[in-house]
C-alpha cells in the first residue's frame, strides 16, 4: 500500500502544476463573473456564489480531465485496444504498483464526475442519465485520442472511467438520501449503499484474491485469448514427459527499502552515490551521472534476486581475459552466489559468464547466467547478475503437455503483435521444453515453451505457457 500511495503521490506532484491553473482558473472565472454582475445589479443583489459554485468547478474538472488524458505525446500510428479487460489482466499478471495504479486512476478520474453530477439537478440523480453521460464522456475522449493520435483509445479505459462515475453517483446519492434535505430515506441510502460497496468490493475482492492465492502471476501469461480461427496448428515435435506434479521453488521478492538497502550495501563496495533513484515496474533504478570518476548505474529487480551494474567510465577500458579462478576472486565482495557446478565461459567484448541450468547443490536450485566484465587492471565494469538461488517449496499440479499443446491451439498465450495482424494460415510447433519463470511472489514456477515457425518463414518464436493448475 505505501508504494501504491508513493505512486499516486509521485503522479499528483507531477500534474500539480495542472491542478494550481484549475484553481486559478476557477478563480479568474468567478472573478470575472462577479465583476459582470456588479455591473448589472450593484449592490441591489447578493452574487450567487453557491448557485455558480458548483457549475464552475465542474466545467473546470471536465477541461482538465480531458487535457491530462490528451497531453500525452503524439505518436505516429492509431493504437486501438478492443479487448476488454486487457488492463486488467496484465495488472493481474504483473501484479505491480505502476499497473495497478493506471486502472484505479482511470476509476478514480471518473469519481468526481459522478459525484458531482447529481449535485448540479435532479435530472442527474437518476443513474440511467448520470452513468451514460460519464461513459459518453469518456468515449469522446478515447475517440479523440484515435482520431488525433494521442495515446490508446482503449476501450478499458471506457470501461473503467464508467465504472469510477457509477461509484461517485452511488456514493452522493447515498448521502443525499440519508441527510439529505428531506430528512433520512432508509430505502433508497441502502440501495444505494449496498450498490457502491458492491462496486467498491468488487475492486477490492481482486486484491483479496490474489492475497489467498498460494502462488503469484506470471508476467508472461496471456492477458486475452487471441482469436486463431483459421490457424492450422501443426505438431512437428514431441512433447515431453511430464507427470502430474513438478517442483515449484522459491526465491525472495523485493520492495523498495528492500532495494534501497541493497543498493547501500552496493554502494559502499564501489563506492559511489547514488543521486537520483527511480522506482519503475520490474525494478528500482539508482544512478551516480558522473563524479569525477564515471557513472554508475545499479538496476535492482523486485521480482527475484537479480541485479544490474553498469560503470561508464570517461577514458576507454582494455578489457581483461581471466581464468575462473581469478574471476570469482574479483567477484568476493560483490553479493552474488556461484555454485561449483556452473560452467565458466569467456565471451567477446570481455564477457565472462557463469551459467547455471537447474543446477542443484545441496538445497539450493540455481538456474540463469552471471555475466562480468573487468578491465586489465581488474576493475569491474559490468555485472549481469540473473543466476540466482531458489529453495525447495514444494510439488505442485501441472498441466498435462497435451493440455498445454491445446491452450496453445486456442490462443491461451501472449501476443506478439503477429497472429492478430497478420493470421497465419499455418503455425508449426518444432520444439516444446518445460522451464522455469519467476512469479509475482517469487516462486520459481514450471512452464511449457513452444518454439513455433509460421509456414511463410514470417515469424519465430516461443510462446509460453504457465504449467500450474
Amino acid at each position: 500500500m505505501s508504494e501504491f500511495l508513493h505512486f499516486v503521490w509521485w503522479e499528483l506532484r507531477r500534474y500539480s502544476v495542472m491542478a494550481i491553473l484549475a484553481c486559478f482558473t476557477v478563480l479568474l472565472i468567478f472573478a470575472v463573473m462577479h465583476r459582470l454582475y456588479r455591473r448589472k445589479y450593484g449592490a441591489e443583489k447578493t452574487f450567487p456564489w453557491r448557485k455558480l459554485l458548483l457549475p464552475v468547478v465542474f466545467g473546470c474538472y471536465l477541461l482538465v480531465v480531458f487535457f491530462l488524458t490528451n497531453m500525452r505525446a503524439s505518436g505516429i500510428y492509431r493504437t486501438v485496444n478492443l479487448h476488454l479487460f486487457r488492463a486488467w489482466m496484465e495488472a493481474w499478471n504483473n501484479f505491480s504498483v505502476k499497473n495497478w495504479a493506471n486502472v484505479l486512476l482511470n476509476i478514480a478520474m471518473f469519481v468526481p464526475m459522478g459525484f458531482l453530477m447529481p449535485l448540479l439537478g435532479k435530472p442527474f440523480r437518476r443513474w440511467y442519465v448520470t452513468i451514460p453521460a460519464g461513459a459518453l464522456f469518456s468515449a469522446v475522449i478515447e475517440l479523440f485520442q484515435l482520431a488525433f493520435i494521442r495515446g490508446v483509445c482503449d476501450v478499458d479505459d471506457l470501461f473503467c472511467n464508467t465504472l469510477g462515475c457509477a461509484i461517485g453517483y452511488f456514493t452522493v446519492m447515498f448521502l443525499l438520501s440519508a441527510f439529505g434535505e428531506k430528512g433520512r430515506r432508509w430505502k433508497p441510502a441502502l440501495a444505494n449503499g449496498c450498490l457502491f460497496l458492491l462496486l467498491v468490493g468488487s475492486v477490492g475482492s481482486v486484491f483479496v484474491g490474489y492475497q489467498l492465492r498460494e502462488f503469484g502471476n506470471l508476467p508472461e501469461a496471456a492477458a486475452y485469448t487471441i482469436n486463431t480461427k483459421g490457424t492450422e496448428w501443426v505438431l512437428a515435435c514431441s512433447l515431453p514427459e511430464m507427470g502430474d506434479t513438478a517442483p515449484v521453488y522459491q526465491n525472495q521478492t523485493r520492495t523498495n527499502s528492500d532495494c534501497d538497502a541493497f543498493a547501500e550495501e552496493f554502494r559502499q563496495i564501489i563506492p559511489t552515490v547514488f543521486d537520483d533513484i527511480s522506482y519503475y515496474q520490474e525494478a528500482a533504478y539508482y544512478m551516480d551521472h558522473g563524479n569525477g570518476d564515471g557513472a554508475h548505474f545499479l538496476y535492482v529487480n523486485y521480482l527475484d534476486q537479480g541485479f544490474t551494474y553498469i560503470a561508464v567510465y570517461e577514458e576507454d577500458r582494455v578489457w581483461g581475459e581471466y581464468d575462473r579462478e581469478a574471476m570469482e576472486k574479483l567477484l568476493e565482495k560483490y553479493p552474488v552466489q556461484i555454485p561449483a557446478q556452473a560452467e565458466f565461459s569467456l565471451e567477446a567484448d570481455g564477457w565472462h559468464v557463469f551459467r547455471a541450468e537447474r543446477v542443484r547443490d545441496g538445497e539450493l536450485l540455481y538456474d540463469g547466467d552471471l555475466r562480468v566484465r573487468a578491465d586489465e587492471s581488474g576493475i569491474i565494469s559490468d555485472i549481469e547478475n540473473d543466476l540466482l538461488s531458489y529453495g525447495y517449496y514444494r510439488d505442485a499440479a501441472i498441466l498435462r503437455p497435451d493440455e498445454a499443446y491445446s491452450q496453445l491451439c486456442a490462443g491461451k498465450f501472449q501476443d506478439v503483435d503477429f497472429f492478430e495482424t497478420k493470421k497465419p494460415d499455418q503455425i508449426r510447433v518444432v520444439d516444446c521444453t518445460v522451464e522455469y519463470r519467476v512469479d509475482t511472489k517469487g516462486f520459481y514456477q514450471p512452464v511449457y515453451v513452444f518454439t513455433v515457425v509460421s509456414f511463410d518463414g514470417d515469424y519465430q518464436g516461443r510462446l509460453l505457457i504457465p504449467a500450474l493448475r
